[in-house]
C-alpha cells in the first residue's frame, strides 16, 4: 500500500527566490551534462555485465551536485535546468555532425561546381564576395577553367547551377545536424524527469518505460528511454528550424518578401507579416504617405473644432442657452444671427478672404446689440480663420490641378470649384443629423417643417405636370397632389432609412434617389449647374444655415479631398523617383510593365488597375488623378483600401452598403443586435468610467519606465509638467491658441491623438454607422440632453488627454536624450555644419544643418515614441478587422503592446551596438562597453564602444526588464517578506482566485486582523500582457511538479495556456456577448459560476434580473462608487461584509486588496468537482466514442475506455486533493471543510479519501452491465463486458494503489486481451492420434475450468474478494 502524504510536504518552507533557483538551474544543468555522459557509459556496462554501476553513478553525482535541490524548488529553476541539459549537448551534437557532413560533401560539391564553371570560360575575375564564395576562391582571384571564352550569359548559367548545387548540399548537412543533435540529447541525465511527447499523449512509440528493474533489464530500459528521448528531436528540430527560419526572413527581408521568387516567402508576407504589421501590404513609402495624410487631416479637423468651439462659446454668451430653450423669440433671433454668419462665411469667391464690408456691418450690428468687444473679435476672427482654411485647402486642390499635365482635368476642376464649392463644404441637413443612431432610430425621427413639406409637394406637382404635358396646370388646383405626396414621402423615407451620405456624396444621393421619378432630370440639371440640389429639396431635408456646421463639415470635407489630392501627387512623384533610380517602384503604366518589373511569370504576383480604388477615395473622379490608368499589385491595392477605410468583405457587410433584401436585414441585425451593444458597452467601460481613467493614468507611467525615461529625472520632471500642459489634461476651459498650435505640431509628428482604445472604439462605432463624424461622443448621445453631450465630449477628451500627456512627456525626454547624444558625439567643439548625423531609428545618415536640426530631432523622437508606445495608427489590418466580430475587447491594445515591447528591445540593442570602421570586425560581443576589434591584418585592439547612444540603450533595456519583470516580482517578493507569507501560502492562494487572476501578478498582504488578502497588480500593469505568458508557463510547471508530472508535459500545458492568455483579448466574449451568453448559453449562470436565477424564480423577477444584467453590461463602471459609499457609511454588503474606505479608494486605481475566502470558494469548486466526476463516467458510456451507443463492442475497447474514464476521474480528484491541501495551508479547519462537502451530499468517506490522497476508481454499475448484455443479445454476440471483466477487476485493484499526489500511471498493454491465432492443421492431421498423457492433461484443464455450485471457478473462488465474486455471479446469472 502506497503511503499518502499531503501536497504541501513536497515543497515545505519553499521560499527560495526565483533568481536563485534560476541560477541554480543553470549550474545544475551544466553538472548534469557530464553525469549524462558517465551514466550512459555505466548503463552500457550494466547491459553487458549485469551490474548496478548506473545506480552508483547516480548516487555519486547526487552528492556532487549541490544545486539540484535549490533549482527544483521553483518552476523557473526546473525549466532552466532542463533547457541547459537538452540545449548544450544537443547543440554540440548538431554542430559536430553538421561540420562532418560539410567536410564530406565539400569535395564532391567542388567537383560538380567545377563542371558547372567550365561552361563560362577560361579566365574570369571573382569581383564580389558572393561570386568568390560560389567559386571557392578569394575576392580578386582569377577563376581558371578550361572552356570557351567568358561571357555574361554563360557566367549567369554557371552561377545559377552552382547555387542549385549549394542549395541541394544543405539538405544532407541539415539532416546530419539533426541526427547529431538527437545523439547529443542521448547524454541528457534526467530523461525520465523531463519526459517525452509520448508520455504527454499517454502512448506512442516514444512513451518512456518507467517500470524499474534490475541488472541488464534495467540498463536496457534506460538505454531505450534515451533513444526514445533523442529520437523526438528528429521531428521537433525541423519544426523549430522552420519557425526560426521564418522569423529570420521576416526580420531581414521584410520589405522584399512580397516580391520574392519563393512561394513560401510570399505566403509568409501575405498571411503572417502583412496582417499584423503597421504598414500591412503597403510599401514603406506608401505607408508613410498614408500616415502623413492622416496626420494632416487630423490637424485640419482639430483646427475646425477649435474654430467651432470659439464661435459656439461666444454665441452662447450672446444668446444664453436657458433663454433659447424657453423663449421662442430668442431662439428665432439666434437662428437668424447664425444664418447671417453663414451667409458672410460663404459670400463671394471662396479663393479669397471674407468680404470686409460685410464684416464691418456684422461688427456694427453686434455693437448695437451690446455684444462685448471680446466676443465680437472672437466671432469675426472665427469667420476669417475659417475662410482662410477654405482658401488654403482649395489652394492645395488648385496646385494639384495646376501641377498636373492633364489640362482637361484642370478645367474640370476649375468648373467644379466654381459656384462657391457649396456642394462640398455646405450641404449639411437635419434629416441626417437629427435622426437617432443605431437602435435609437426607433425613438427619434426627423420631421420637416409644414412649410418645407408643402413647398416640396408643390415642386413635384409642377414637375409631374411638365412630364404630363399639362400646360394649363395651376398650383391652386388639387391635381397631382397624391402623386407628389408619395414622391416627397419616398424621399424622406429614403433619407431616414439609409445612412448619411459620405462627405461630398449628397448630390449623388439625391440623383440616385430621384432616378426614374418625375423631376429627376430637372434636379440633375440643377445640381450640375450649381453643385446643389433645388432649394425645395434642400429645405425638405432641413438645410442647416449654421456656420458651426458649415465650418466643421466644410473644413473636414475639403480636407479629405485636398489631402487626398496631395497624397496622390506625392506618391506618384515618389514612384517616379524610385523607378528613375532603378528601383521597381509600386505603380506601372500597364499591367505588362508591372509583370515584367515583378517577374510575374515566376512569382505569380497579380497586377490590378488603380482607377477603381482611387475613385472611392475622397474626391475620386472629381480631382486630377496623377495615377490614372496605372496598375499596382493586388496586395498594394488591398493595402490602400484598408488604409482608407474602403468598405469591402466583412466590413461592407457590417455597414450594409449596397445590401438589399435578406442580406440587408441580416446586416442590420448583426450591426444593431451584436456590434452596436458591443460598442456602447466598450464606451461605457472606458470613456464614461472614472476608475478606468484613473487606472489608465497610473499604468501609463510604465511606458516611460520601460523606455528608461524614468532613469532621467532631470529630464522627466520638466517634461511631465510640459506634457500635462500641452495635452490639456488638467485644463477645464478652452485651450489657448499657443497650446493648440503646439498640439497640432504634435499631431503632424504623429505623437498624439492616437489613443489605442479610443481608436478601436471610434472605428467600431463608425462601422456600425453610429455617428458619421469619427463617432464622437456627442453624436452617440444625440438623443439626450445637450448638457449630457458636453459631459460625453469632456470625458472622451480627457481619456485621450491622459494618453497624450505621457506620449508628449516621452517625446520631450527622447528629444532631449537625442540632443545630448549628438552633442557628446561632436565633442567640445560642438556640431558644425556638414557633420554627419545618424538617425538611430532608421539608420539614415544626414548632414547637420542648424536650420533643420530641431525638426530632425523632433521627427526622430516622434519615431521613437510612435514605435515604443501603443499607437492606433500602427495597428495591423487583421486586428482592426477583428473588431467587427462580436467577440474580443479592445484587441488593438495587446497587439500594440507586443509590437512596441519588441521595438523597445530592438532599439535598446541598436543604441548599444558598436559600429566598427570598414574592414574591421569585432571579436566577441559588440554590445559591451569595451570592444575587441580585429583589424584587416589580423591584429587586435581594445577600444571603447563608439555608439553615442550607448547609455540610453542600456537604460532602455534596463527599464524594459524592470517594468516587464522586475517591478511585479519585486512587489510580490517584498510583500511576502513584509507580511511573512511563504511561497506555499502564495501558491495556495492562487488556487482560490478568480480564473482571470490565476496567472496574474498577485501581491499578498495581511490586514490588521491577520487575514490574507491580495492585490491583482496585473490590472494596473500595462506590460502584464508581455510577462503573463511566461508566468503562465512557470505556474503550470510548478503545478506539475507538485504532482510529479514530467517537465515536458507541464511545459506544453503551460505553453497552450499561455497561448490562450495571449489570444484571450481577441477571442474571448465581448462585454455584451458575455452578458447575453450568461442568460442564454449558460442558462442564468455567469462565467465565474454565479447563479443569477433558478427555475423556481418567478417570471417577473427573472425578467427584471435579465434586464438589469444586460443593463450592467451597457452601464459605466459604477460599482466601485457603491462600494466606496458602503465603506464610508459602514453599511454591510449583501454578503454581510463590511468594507474598508482605504481599500475601496485603492480600488479606483486598480489596487484594491481582495479578501481570500477559501471556504466560500470551495463551494464553487465542489460543484465543479461533482460535474467533473459525472463527466468522467460519461467517458466510459456516452459521447462519440462511448461504448453504449449501439453496435459491436470489442472487449479491448471496454478496457481502454475504462482506463480513459478513470484517468479523467483521477484528474478531477487530484485537482480537488490539491484544493483541499491549499485550503488547509491557508488555515481552513478540517471540520469546516468536511461540513462544506457534507452540505453538498459528499460523504465523509469520500472526503477522507480526497484529503489523504486516495484514489477511488470508477467501476460500471449494474445498469451499465445490463445495457452491455442487452446490446450483446441484440447482436447475437458474446458479452464484451463479461470478456473484459477479469481485466477490469485487476485494473481497478491497481488503480486503488494510486496516490493523488503522483501522476496517473498504468500500463494498459498488460491488461489487453490478446487474440489467439489458431495455427493451420498439418497435412497428416487425419492420421494423428493423441496419446493418453495429452488426453489426461486436457481433462484436468476442463475440470479445473468447470464452474462450482456458486457459479465461480476454483481459481476465482480462491483469489477474488467477495464483492468481486458477487459481480461475476451476477453477470453469469447466478445471483
Amino acid at each position: 500500500m502506497a503511503e499518502f502524504l499531503p501536497l504541501n510536504t513536497a515543497e515545505e518552507n519553499n521560499d527560495t527566490a526565483w533568481y536563485t533557483s534560476a541560477v541554480a538551474g543553470i549550474a545544475s544543468g551544466l553538472l548534469k551534462i557530464p553525469e549524462g555522459v558517465v551514466s550512459l557509459g555505466a548503463e552500457l556496462i550494466d547491459l553487458g555485465a549485469g551490474t548496478e554501476t548506473a545506480a552508483s553513478v547516480e548516487q555519486f553525482f547526487d552528492k556532487l551536485n549541490p544545486f539540484e535541490e535549490v533549482a527544483e524548488e521553483r518552476a523557473i529553476g526546473k525549466l532552466t535546468e532542463a533547457i541547459v541539459q537538452i540545449g548544450v549537448p544537443g547543440a554540440i551534437g548538431f554542430k559536430v555532425a553538421n561540420k562532418m557532413a560539410r567536410n564530406l560533401t565539400a569535395k564532391a560539391l567542388r567537383a560538380r561546381r567545377n563542371g558547372a564553371y567550365a561552361e563560362f570560360g577560361s579566365k574570369q575575375i571573382a569581383r564580389t564576395p558572393k561570386i568568390a564564395e560560389l567559386f571557392g576562391v578569394k575576392v580578386g582571384d582569377t577563376i581558371r577553367q578550361a572552356g570557351v571564352n567568358p561571357s555574361a550569359l554563360n557566367l549567369q548559367k554557371a552561377l545559377k547551377k552552382a547555387k542549385e548545387l549549394n542549395t541541394k548540399s544543405r539538405i544532407p548537412r541539415f539532416a546530419a545536424g539533426i541526427t547529431g543533435g538527437a545523439a547529443g540529447e542521448a547524454f541528457v541525465a534526467d530523461v525520465e524527469d523531463i519526459g517525452t511527447f509520448g508520455d504527454m499523449l499517454g502512448g506512442g512509440p516514444t512513451k518512456l518505460d518507467r517500470e524499474e528493474d534490475f541488472g541488464r533489464e534495467d540498463a536496457l530500459r534506460k538505454l531505450m528511454n534515451r533513444v526514445k528521448f533523442g529520437s523526438e528531436s528528429l521531428l521537433v528540430t525541423p519544426f523549430v528550424y522552420g519557425v526560426g527560419k521564418s522569423a529570420k526572413l521576416l526580420a531581414n527581408r521584410g520589405k522584399d518578401l512580397a516580391y520574392s521568387n519563393s512561394k513560401f516567402a510570399r505566403w509568409l508576407d501575405k498571411y503572417v507579416r502583412a496582417p499584423f504589421s503597421p504598414r500591412g501590404s503597403l510599401t514603406q513609402e506608401l505607408f508613410e504617405a498614408e500616415v502623413k495624410k492622416g496626420a494632416m487631416r487630423s490637424i485640419d479637423s482639430n483646427r475646425a473644432k477649435e474654430l467651432v468651439d470659439n464661435i459656439t462659446r461666444e454665441v452662447d454668451n450672446i444668446f444664453p442657452e436657458t433663454q433659447s430653450m424657453f423663449n421662442k423669440s430668442v431662439r428665432s433671433e439666434k437662428e437668424k444671427f447664425l444664418k447671417g454668419l453663414n451667409e458672410i462665411l460663404f459670400g463671394g469667391n471662396l479663393r479669397e478672404g471674407v468680404d470686409a464690408k460685410k464684416l464691418d456691418q456684422l461688427l456694427d450690428l453686434m455693437k448695437k446689440s451690446n455684444v462685448s468687444t471680446d466676443s465680437r473679435q472672437v466671432i469675426v476672427g472665427g469667420l476669417n480663420n475659417a475662410r482662410e482654411e477654405f482658401v488654403k485647402l482649395i489652394g492645395i486642390l488648385d496646385n494639384n490641378a495646376a501641377g498636373s499635365k492633364l489640362s482637361k482635368g484642370q478645367k474640370e476642376l476649375q468648373a467644379l470649384m466654381s459656384n462657391r464649392v457649396t456642394g462640398w463644404i455646405g450641404g449639411t441637413y437635419r434629416i441626417f443629423e437629427d435622426q437617432g443612431k443605431g437602435m435609437f432610430k426607433f425613438f427619434q425621427r426627423y420631421e420637416p417643417t409644414d412649410e418645407a413639406y408643402e413647398n416640396a409637394i408643390n415642386f413635384f406637382r409642377n414637375e409631374i405636370a411638365k412630364e404630363q404635358g399639362d400646360i394649363g396646370f395651376k398650383i391652386t388646383s388639387n391635381k397631382y397632389l397624391q402623386e407628389a405626396r408619395v414622391q416627397v414621402d419616398g424621399l424622406i423615407r429614403a433619407a431616414t432609412k439609409g445612412r448619411k451620405p459620405k462627405p461630398l456624396g449628397f448630390n449623388e444621393f439625391v440623383n440616385k434617389t430621384m432616378e426614374g421619378k418625375p423631376g429627376a432630370q430637372f434636379v440633375k440639371d440643377v445640381i450640375d449647374g450649381t453643385s446643389l440640389p433645388p432649394k425645395e429639396i434642400r429645405e425638405l431635408f432641413g438645410e442647416i444655415s449654421d456656420p458651426r456646421y458649415s465650418i466643421f463639415n466644410g473644413i473636414t470635407n475639403l480636407s479629405a479631398v485636398a489631402r487626398n489630392a496631395a497624397y496622390l501627387s506625392n506618391v506618384a512623384a515618389k514612384n517616379d523617383e524610385v523607378q528613375a533610380a532603378g528601383g521597381r517602384g509600386f505603380f506601372w503604366n500597364s499591367a505588362k510593365a508591372g509583370e515584367d518589373a515583378l517577374n510575374s511569370r515566376e512569382t505569380g504576383i497579380e497586377l490590378v488597375p488603380l482607377d477603381p480604388i482611387i475613385s472611392k477615395l475622397p474626391g475620386g473622379g472629381k480631382i486630377v488623378n496623377p495615377l490614372a490608368n496605372k496598375f499596382t499589385t493586388a496586395e498594394i491595392a488591398e493595402g490602400i483600401k484598408n488604409a482608407n477605410n474602403i468598405a469591402d468583405g466583412l466590413q461592407g457587410f457590417v455597414r450594409g452598403e449596397g445590401k438589399e433584401g435578406a442580406e440587408a436585414v441580416a446586416s442590420w441585425m448583426y450591426r444593431n443586435l451584436l456590434l452596436f451593444p458591443k460598442g456602447v458597452s466598450q464606451l461605457a467601460k472606458t470613456v464614461l468610467s472614472i476608475p478606468t481613467h484613473i487606472r489608465n493614468f497610473i499604468s501609463a507611467f510604465g511606458f516611460a519606465g520601460a523606455n528608461g525615461n524614468l532613469f532621467e529625472p532631470s529630464f522627466y520632471t520638466g517634461a511631465f509638467k510640459e506634457g500635462i500642459e500641452k495635452s490639456g489634461l488638467l485644463k477645464l476651459g478652452a485651450p489657448d491658441a499657443k497650446q493648440l498650435e503646439a498640439y497640432r505640431e504634435l499631431i503632424d509628428l504623429g505623437v498624439v491623438n492616437s489613443q489605442v482604445q479610443i481608436g478601436d472604439l471610434k472605428a467600431l462605432l463608425r462601422d456600425i454607422r453610429f455617428g458619421e463624424q469619427a463617432a464622437n461622443v456627442d453624436t452617440i448621445l444625440s438623443p439626450m440632453m445637450s448638457k449630457l453631450k458636453k459631459i460625453g465630449q469632456f470625458a472622451q477628451g480627457k481619456y485621450v488627454a491622459e494618453d497624450d500627456a505621457f506620449k508628449i512627456t516621452n517625446f520631450i525626454v527622447e528629444r532631449q536624450k537625442l540632443a545630448r547624444a549628438y552633442a557628446k558625439q561632436a565633442g567640445e567643439q560642438g556640431l558644425k555644419e556638414g557633420d554627419t548625423l545618424t538617425n538611430i531609428f532608421t539608420g539614415q545618415k544626414v548632414a547637420y544643418d542648424p536650420a533643420t536640426y530641431e525638426r530632425f530631432l523632433k521627427e526622430q523622437a516622434a519615431d521613437i515614441v510612435k514605435n515604443t508606445v501603443p499607437n492606433y495608427s500602427f495597428v495591423g489590418s487583421a486586428v482592426r478587422t477583428a473588431r467587427l466580430f462580436p467577440v474580443g475587447n479592445f484587441m488593438s491594445f495587446p497587439s500594440e503592446m507586443i509590437r512596441t515591447t519588441t521595438n523597445i528591445a530592438e532599439l535598446g540593442l541598436k543604441q548599444m551596438r558598436h559600429v566598427p570602421e570598414a574592414g574591421v570586425t569585432v571579436r566577441g560581443s559588440n554590445l559591451s562597453p569595451v570592444i575587441i576589434e580585429v583589424l584587416e591584418d589580423g591584429t587586435t585592439r581594445t577600444v571603447k564602444n563608439n555608439n553615442p547612444f550607448y547609455g540610453d540603450g542600456f537604460k532602455r533595456l534596463l527599464g524594459m526588464a524592470t517594468f516587464t519583470t522586475g517591478v511585479p516580482v519585486a512587489l510580490t517578493e517584498g510583500a511576502k517578506a513584509m507580511y511573512d507569507i511563504s511561497q506555499d501560502e502564495l501558491d495556495a492562494l492562487r488556487r482560490f482566485v478568480p480564473e482571470w487572476s490565476k496567472n496574474s501578478t498577485l501581491i499578498p498582504i495581511k490586514d490588521d486582523d491577520g487575514e490574507l488578502r491580495y492585490i491583482d497588480f496585473s490590472h494596473s500593469n500595462a506590460y502584464d500582457v508581455i510577462a503573463r505568458p511566461l508566468r503562465t508557463v512557470l505556474n503550470n510547471i510548478q503545478d506539475g511538479q507538485m504532482n510529479d508530472q514530467q517537465i515536458l508535459s507541464s511545459f506544453v500545458s503551460g505553453v497552450n495556456e499561455a497561448g490562450a492568455e495571449i489570444m484571450n483579448p481577441f477571442i474571448a466574449e465581448s462585454i455584451w456577448t458575455e452578458a447575453v451568453g450568461d442568460l442564454t448559453v449558460r442558462g442564468g449562470i455567469t462565467k465565474d459560476g454565479r447563479r443569477l436565477y433558478t427555475e423556481q424564480t418567478p417570471a417577473g423577477d427573472k425578467a427584471a434580473i435579465r434586464f438589469l444584467h444586460l443593463g450592467n453590461a451597457l452601464a459605466p463602471s459604477y460599482k466601485q462608487f457603491v462600494r466606496l459609499a458602503q465603506a464610508a457609511t459602514e453599511s454591510p454588503t449583501r454578503t454581510g461584509q463590511v468594507l474598508d474606505v482605504g481599500s475601496e479608494i485603492a480600488g479606483f486605481m486598480g489596487l484594491r486588496p481582495i479578501k481570500v475566502d477559501p471556504l466560500r470558494s470551495m463551494n464553487f469548486k465542489i460543484a465543479e468537482y461533482q460535474r467533473g466526476i459525472r463527466n468522467a463516467r460519461r467517458e466510459f458510456t456516452g459521447g462519440y466514442f462511448g461504448l453504449l451507443r449501439g453496435g459491436p463492442i470489442d472487449p479491448n475497447d471496454v478496457i481502454k475506455r475504462y482506463v480513459l474514464s478513470n484517468k479523467a476521474k483521477f484528474d478531477v480528484q487530484q485537482n480537488m486533493f490539491n484544493d483541499i491541501n491549499a485550503a488547509e495551508i491557508l488555515g481552513v479547519e478540517n471540520n469546516e471543510l468536511r461540513k462544506s462537502f457534507g452540505d453538498r451530499q459528499i460523504s465523509s468517506e469520500t472526503f477522507n479519501d480526497l484529503q489523504r490522497g486516495r484514489f477511488d476508481p470508477f467501476f460500471p454499475s449494474d445498469e451499465i452491465r445490463k445495457r452491455f448484455r442487452e446490446i450483446a443479445n441484440e447482436l447475437g454476440e458474446d458479452d464484451a463486458f463479461i470478456e473484459s471483466f477479469p481485466s477490469l477487476i485487476e485494473i481497478r485493484n491497481e488503480l486503488r494503489q494510486l496516490n493523488l499526489g503522483e501522476p496517473f500511471q498504468i500500463n494498459i498493454n498488460e491488461y489487453l486481451i490478446e487474440e489467439i491465432q489458431t495455427p493451420p492443421l498439418p497435412v497428416s492431421v487425419t492420421s494423428a492420434m493423441p496419446n493418453d498423457q495429452t488426453i489426461t492433461q486436457g481433462q484436468n484443464i476442463l475440470r479445473e475450468a468447470q464452474l462450482t455450485e456458486n457459479g465461480l471457478t476454483r481459481t476465482e473462488n480462491a483469489f477474488l474478494r467477495e464483492e468481486d465474486k458477487e459481480l461475476i455471479r451476477r453477470n453469469r446469472g447466478f445471483a
